[in-house]
Order: C-alpha cells, then structure tokens, then sequence
C-alpha cells in the first residue's frame, strides 16, 4: 500500500500533459488573450464574438486537448474576474476590435 501512495502521484505527474508541454509561450499567450475576451463576451452577452473567437480557436489550434483546457480555464477567471470586479461592459465597436487583433494574434501564433 505505501508503494502504491508514492507511485501513484508520480504516474499522475506523468500522465498529467500541461499546456506547457504542447505549446510555446506565444501561443499560450494568444490562447489566454482568446479566453480573458471569451469570459468579457460572455458576461455582456456578445454572442457573435464569442462564435467568432471559438471558430479561430476550431480553425487554428492544434486538437489538443491541454489547448482547450487552457482556453476553458481562462475564460472561466475571466468571466469571474469580471464579476467580482463589477466591471461594465466595453463597447461592442471596440470589442470587436480587440477581437479582431487576438484573431491576428491565433493566425500568427499558429501559423502553419
């Protein structure tokens, strides 16, 4: 039973794939920026940015399930950060700007 306590967190250790592991700090950085504007449209009710920003994420991202999670991750502290922070809502012309350059920011990170 005690090898079994101290094998059992190593081989979780290695299973574990963070997205470190599958992605280089840029992308990780561009995938963070695609979250925080997720959780933003969320929270203000901007149904067609967040269409286009997960279809940047379909159309340019590796299928990688650690890329996923991160960007899950980050739009779920961002949707909360927001929250508790009482922000109000940017307006939907700049929105839609900053989306635009994240979008840029995906193409690039991920360029083929």
């Amino acid at each position: 039973m005690k090898k079994l306590k101290i094998f059992l967190p190593l081989f979780m250790a290695v299973l574990w794939v963070s997205p470190a592991q599958s992605a280089t700090d840029n992308q990780l950085s561009a995938i963070e920026k695609m979250g925080a504007l997720n959780g933003v449209a969320l929270q203000c009710r901007y149904m067609d940015q967040m269409q286009r920003i997960k279809l940047s994420l379909v159309l340019h991202l590796p299928k990688q399930r650690a890329l996923g999670d991160w960007f899950e991750k980050t739009t779920n502290t961002s949707f909360m950060d927001f929250m508790g922070d009482d922000e109000s809502c940017p307006d939907s012309l700049d929105f839609v700007e900053q989306v635009d350059a994240a979008i840029k920011e995906i193409e690039l990170a991920f360029k083929k």
